[in-house]
């Protein structure tokens, strides 16, 4: 059993207008069908590329085909639809549109998504066609002219919602990989634990009490182990949005912040996209049936590291793989049933002498999410929804735990004016955990098995909300939700009022204001499957949430919030400040969680004094420890968008968190003072684009050094990541692109804590934390 709380001791140590949505027949109503102020100037997309329109084989006689196309805000067609069946003229008008290319509508000067209707005109024997054009150009190339129709799609961003990149920029970010859920790490008010792993404090909030959703499903974690990419293939997102706190009433039951996470509208067209890196392979197709009344998508990746770290490191075995599949149908044009597989594995063995793989650490999860979406004319929508779910962690080949959950949901939004939208929802969960021990009569294993026994729990939640348009340039959004739980005979309630505000001071400045209540159970120190602490011990953690800012558009494609923030915690599950504390004896400085934890039994203080911690039996009960505390901060995000021929964006965080533990008051462990990120995209031409991005942290808190009394933090962290693409074009839809990318090019090493003897004290450093990637992407 040590060596699974070794385990546990390795994690404590170590570790704006519109919202593009896909084209769908029905879109839910949302806060932007609440009138808002005079909108600003709107300016439809503009073709900038020819677009020629071969007359398909297999065509007669003349045809006219009117295409629903959506634009996004880099320009690129998203969907492309007939609105009436004409083959071989829709499909091949449909598949040729996806080719083409434009200037993005703009409001206000700020680009944003638009849904365009167009027509391409087929005039027979003639070789092409031209939209909006009788007769056809000379050259056979399509006429650009002003669309039929213009609507511009999606939403107004919630006020508490921090920025966001589109799927296209968030290719173009160096160090990401070209995944939507790890650019997590370049938002204001991300602290990382250490750089390259992708465990965060938000706003203050430990790594546990972050909340991860796709689609409305819980997710245990986002990423692969180590330094991998997230858990889902980044073809199928559309969004990711990061609430850092004050978020709307539909997120609960997490006391830090929400990452939400929402996949893309089914398309109208069969495509897909794929890769191979040196470290793994990802393909996702999708394909519509039955004349587009039907879809299916299917996606993952697979990791071949283990072949890579046999070459390495002999005696490490490491792999993981991850699988998406959905599957939808229209009943009517009202009704939709689909369903939404996801799951992934991790796994880290090390290799004996006998030829085997002992476990170090194992992970797994399946989610099956079936769904029946009703739209209710055009004053609302219905989602009523069942999940079922499998978790499963290993320690080592005789310790598991294991959660198996069944839940279910129903989400409304209605329209009750036009000034009012409705937005409501109840839900349940029934998680059976199971524990597996080799010997329960072990103390550190009885202490562990205290902590996550063997269990059924239940939760219970409703909430709502309504987005009120209080006046020509006032929107304001109160909400309220309730949270029951139950397990181990204990029972608690959390009540969240939540409360968001958006003033328009004019068509390029607003005012956001965001505060509210989160109350969360028990938390394990990072997301691990199963890791529940049971019995609702110590109660329910509690975080007074606020927070207010700007958003400004401050010229073509370039916007800047700049937020303030305060978040206090009550009865917080914090282990990895809790086993940093002061130590009676230590002095008044903190003790770095490498030296405490790293010990396994014992920590030197600077005095030279060695003070006991208990061993295994000590770091679960470390687990269980409680502490209050709060974050405050400035946050400024400057961004132009990264599509452009030059563009980048600069992200700094301003902060001071503080812990209460053992009626000590101290500086948190993880508190960084200053967090910056800066990055260019550069389009060279010739279809090269080169990126670079800049990453500067101040450095923990110190642990007193009698030879340098001055010294009260380690070392800062810098580093550069590197990305180099030169793509081409196959054809109207087909591309393929080499990749280079290199996070942390410099080889930077990482201060993570002191180790203080009577001969001193020393920096603890780790890494370089690197990961040089080669690969070939392409999509069709």
């Amino acid at each position: 059993m040590r060596s699974a709380l070794g385990v546990f001791a390795c994690l404590l140590g170590t570790v704006a207008f519109a919202r593009p949505v896909g084209a769908q027949v029905a879109q839910p109503p949302t806060a932007a069908s609440v009138p808002a102020p005079p909108a600003p100037e709107l300016l439809p997309p503009h073709l900038v590329t020819d677009a020629p329109v071969p007359y398909p084989q297999g065509g007669t006689g003349d045809a006219t085909v009117v295409l629903t196309i959506t634009v996004d805000e880099d320009g690129l067609v998203r969907e492309a639809t007939p609105t009436e069946p004409n083959p071989p003229f829709s499909t091949h008008a449909a598949e040729t549109a996806r080719a083409w290319r434009f200037e993005p509508a703009t409001r206000g000067g700020k680009a944003v998504t638009a849904r365009i209707r167009v027509e391409v005109v087929f005039h027979a024997p003639t070789v092409a066609a031209s939209v909006d054009a009788a007769p056809p150009p000379p050259s056979g190339a399509a006429k650009a002219t002003t669309p039929i129709d213009v609507h511009v799609l999606g939403e107004r961003p919630e006020p508490s919602r921090t920025v966001s990149f589109t799927r296209t920029e968030v290719r173009q970010i160096p160090g990401v990989f070209g995944d939507p859920f790890r650019a997590l790490e370049v938002m204001p008010g991300v602290t990382p634990i250490v750089s390259g792993l992708p465990f965060f404090f938000v706003r203050g909030a430990p790594p546990g009490d972050v909340g991860y959703f796709l689609d409305g499903v819980r997710v245990p974690y986002l990423f692969h182990v180590g330094a991998g990419p997230s858990v889902i293939h980044p073809a199928l997102i559309d969004s990711v949005d990061l609430y850092p706190g004050g978020y709307p009433a539909r997120f609960g039951r997490f006391s830090g912040g929400i990452v939400d996470g929402e996949t893309v509208a089914p398309s109208a067209q069969a495509h897909g996209e794929g890769n191979v890196r040196l470290f793994d392979a990802g393909l996702f197709v999708e394909t519509p049936f039955d004349d587009g009344r039907g879809d299916l998508a299917l996606g993952g990746r697979y990791s071949y590291t283990a072949a890579l770290l046999t070459l390495l490191q002999s005696d490490v075995s490491l792999n993981y793989w991850d699988y998406q599949a959905r599957l939808g149908f229209d009943l009517t044009s009202h009704d939709r049933i689909s369903v939404f597989a996801f799951g992934a594995h991790d796994f880290l063995g090390q290799k004996n002498d006998g030829g085997g793989t002992t476990t170090v650490f194992g992970a797994t999860f399946h989610r099956v999410d079936l769904r029946y979406d009703h739209r209710i004319d055009g004053d609302g929508t219905l989602r009523i929804a069942l999940t079922g779910g499998l978790d499963d962690t290993a320690l080592d080949d005789a310790h598991y735990v294991q959660d198996r959950l069944v839940g279910a949901r129903a989400e409304l939004a209605y329209r009750l004016s036009p000034g009012a939208l409705l937005r409501a929802g109840i839900d349940g969960e029934i998680d059976r955990y199971d524990v597996l021990l080799s010997d329960a009569s072990d103390d550190s294993e009885a202490a562990v098995a205290a902590l996550f026994p063997s269990r059924t729990d239940l939760t219970l939640g409703t909430r709502a909300d309504v987005v009120l348009a209080a006046g020509p340039r006032l929107e304001i959004t109160p909400g309220l939700r309730l949270d029951a739980y139950a397990s181990q005979g204990a029972t608690a309630l959390g009540v969240d009022p939540r409360l968001a505000t958006r003033t328009v001071l004019t068509d390029h400045l607003r005012l956001l204001g965001a505060m509210g209540v989160a109350h969360q159970v028990p938390a394990f120190v990072i997301p691990v499957p199963g890791f529940q602490p049971g019995g609702l011990q110590g109660g329910l953690q509690t975080a007074l949430q606020e927070s207010a800012g700007i958003e400004a558009d401050l010229a073509a494609a370039t916007t800047m919030t700049a937020t303030l923030y305060h978040n206090a915690f009550f009865n917080l599950s914090d282990a990895l400040s809790v086993n940093q504390a002061p130590i009676s004896g230590c002095g008044s400085g903190t003790v770095p969680g490498g030296s405490l934890v790293g010990s396994g039994n014992s920590v030197n203080c600077s005095s030279g004094q060695t003070v006991p911690t208990g061993g295994d039996a000590q770091t679960a009960q470390t687990l269980t420890t409680r502490s209050s505390g709060s974050a405050y901060g400035l946050e400024l995000f400057v961004k132009k968008k990264l599509t452009h021929k030059l563009g980048g964006f600069v992200s700094y965080t301003l902060s001071r968190s503080v812990r209460t533990a053992d009626n000590q008051h101290f500086i948190a462990p993880f508190d960084r003072t200053h967090v910056a990120n800066a990055a260019l995209a550069y389009d060279l031409g010739r279809g090269w684009r080169a990126g670079v991005r800049v990453l500067f942290y101040t450095g923990l808190p110190k642990t007193p050094d009698p030879s340098d009394p001055g010294s009260t933090r380690l070392a800062p962290f810098f580093r550069i990541d590197l990305r180099l693409e030169k793509r081409w074009q196959l054809g109207p839809r087909a591309w393929i692109s080499f990749v280079a990318e290199w996070m942390n090019a410099t080889l930077s090493k990482e201060s993570v804590g002191t180790n203080c003897t009577l001969q001193g004290c020393q920096e603890e450093r780790i890494g370089p934390v690197t990961v040089p990637s080669l690969g070939v992407e392409g999509g069709f």
